[in-house]
């Protein structure tokens, strides 16, 4: 199946800062064009869900990374 993997860096703050990333995938049947893949991540990322799911780490939406995979997963 064709997608999209998008890659969104994470850091946690504090005393001990970590960094991370956050992986989202979109199927290039719903989002053709990278830029409206770019344009759903940014709305994506700031989900309750997703904040959770990086326990609470701050999101760098400046420092996107979109993938293309045209092969089957």
């Amino acid at each position: 199946m064709e997608h999209w993997a998008v890659q969104i860096p994470t850091r946690i703050l504090g005393e001990q800062p970590r960094n991370g990333v956050q992986w989202f995938t979109y199927p290039a049947s719903c989002f053709p064009d990278r830029g409206d893949v770019v344009e759903k991540v940014r709305e994506d990322v700031a989900t309750e869900d997703a904040i959770r799911h990086r326990s609470g780490a701050v999101a760098d939406v400046d420092a996107i990374k979109v993938n293309w995979h045209g092969d089957l997963l």
